[in-house]
């Protein structure tokens, strides 16, 4: 089974499982990263990026283990063997839940990125709306349903290794951004301690830590796949992100410490040209990441339709669960461009369940060896979830949006909407920015009026005037 396993996805190198894994924990999440210190604090909010990782580890080290007692490939096998059918499908349905979900996400922020930008450079007749519809269909028909046809994890790696460097890059641009910060002593108005930005920070760094759907993909295609050669790969990714995260975090944060900093960490920068280049470079990121989220879910579904784990699908079946996933994504997210609510719940229930509750939970069902590190993980997977519920429903009660995540605050119906990560997005900015030139054309369009209407009133009073005075 696991020389099948690395025939249907090529054998992949230690380098390149280190690449494929960190890739699959790391996205447009990072441009949140600043606001989650600026929430807790650069002491707290570091601590908390800390144990994050920490955790993550945890998990996917108890899901290795529990896959190589349970003698199964993937993880809804595992589930299959510890809790029959019902565990399977749960593990399936979450799977392309938290997967499918990110991909809408993914489509969504495109969409409202590309638009406003090439319409800075480029006439064009069309409406924004329609504007969008067309760059989101093109980047989906024409970049990322090619890229997902792909099955040899040693390509996709390739795509991978492309993806970290230009977020290695960005850390470097933040570093530039950051330095006059240090420097004119910036820094001292930095916050260092916030409890009460937990509950809006902790969802936000859990869920850009989530990378267990994909891990036993990795797991399986290695050349020798043992849980040491693994454990090292977990290792390595998760520290590669930690940092990644960890300085783009406190970057961010210290170049925007004396003003609020947004969402979208984008939104406190600049626009130039290179800040543009930037963001159309996360767009391109997020679109070539698009076959890190279609192979688990599409894992699932061929488990649940044609009920195929292991075994081979025929190439008809490989391209037509790939078309189905991509195009109900790049749908939802033309059709629905504000699903923030929905997605942002299955975030707040099915990522905690299945990347911190469930793995420890197998392991302790298979194993009778005492295991203090996986009852704990099971605790801290439940006050996950409820931490991750109530920041959903506060923020709902707020009127801040549904997601639970950045939301920022301003003068009423000028607070720009959120995309699904809670990222305040360039479309809605520059709707932002038209609301407001209507407004200040309206209100002048009115002082004028009332200026008109002082001069000719002081003009015919003067009539009056002149015409009592002749004889």
């Amino acid at each position: 089974l696991l020389t099948r396993a690395r025939k249907m996805s090529g054998g992949v190198g230690t380098l390149k499982g280190v690449l494929n894994m960190a890739n699959s924990m790391i996205g447009v999440g990072i441009l949140a990263m600043p606001f989650c210190v600026q929430e807790c604090g650069l002491i707290l909010g570091s601590l908390v990026l800390l144990l994050a990782a920490i955790l993550t580890l945890w998990s996917c080290k108890m899901l290795i283990m529990a896959s190589h007692l349970a003698k199964a490939l993937t993880y809804g096998c595992v589930a299959e063997t510890v809790h029959g059918k019902w565990g399977m499908f749960l593990v399936h349905i979450s799977t392309i839940g938290i997967n499918v979900g990110t991909a809408i996400a993914c489509f969504i922020i495109i969409g409202d990125s590309i638009p406003p930008i090439l319409t800075n450079y480029v006439t064009l007749t069309v409406s924004l709306v329609v504007l969008r519809t067309v760059v989101v269909t093109l980047m989906g028909v024409l970049v990322a349903f090619p890229l997902c046809l792909i099955k040899d994890l040693n390509t996709i790696s390739h795509v991978s290794t492309f993806c970290i460097s230009f977020y290695i890059l960005f850390v470097v641009q933040l570093s530039i951004t950051a330095f006059p910060a240090l420097t004119d002593g910036s820094l001292e108005s930095a916050v260092l301690w916030r409890w009460e930005g937990l509950l809006t920070s902790v969802p936000i760094i859990s869920v850009a830590f989530s990378c267990q759907t994909l891990l036993l993909t990795v797991y399986t295609a290695e050349p020798d796949p043992i849980p040491r050669k693994m454990s090292f790969i977990i290792d390595a990714g998760i520290l590669l992100v930690t940092l990644i995260y960890s300085l783009g975090a406190l970057l961010g944060y210290i170049s925007y410490c004396t003003a609020q900093v947004k969402g979208d960490v984008f939104a406190n920068m600049p626009i130039t040209f290179v800040v543009q280049l930037t963001r159309l470079g996360f767009c391109l990121t997020a679109a070539t990441s698009f076959p890190l989220l279609v192979l688990p879910s599409r894992e699932s579904i061929n488990s649940l339709l044609y009920g195929q784990v292991s075994l081979p699908i025929s190439r008809k079946q490989f391209v037509l669960t790939t078309a189905l996933i991509v195009g109900f994504s790049l749908l939802v997210a033309i059709l629905f461009p504000k699903v923030e609510v929905v997605l942002t719940i299955t975030g707040a229930t099915m990522v905690p369940f299945l990347c911190y509750m469930y793995p420890p939970i197998l392991l302790l069902k298979l194993s009778t060896a005492p295991n203090k590190k996986a009852k704990i993980l099971v605790v801290v997977g439940v006050l996950l979830m409820v931490l991750s519920v109530a920041s959903v429903v506060f923020s709902s009660t707020e009127g801040g949006g549904a997601s639970g995540l950045p939301v920022i605050t301003g003068p009423l119906n000028l607070t720009p909407p959120l995309s699904p990560q809670g990222v305040v997005t360039p479309l809605a900015l520059a709707q932002q920015r038209e609301h407001k030139n209507i407004d200040r054309n309206r209100r002048h369009a009115d002082m004028s009026a009332r200026s008109n209407m002082v001069v000719q009133h002081a003009a015919n009073s003067a009539d009056k005037k002149r015409h009592r005075l002749l004889p």
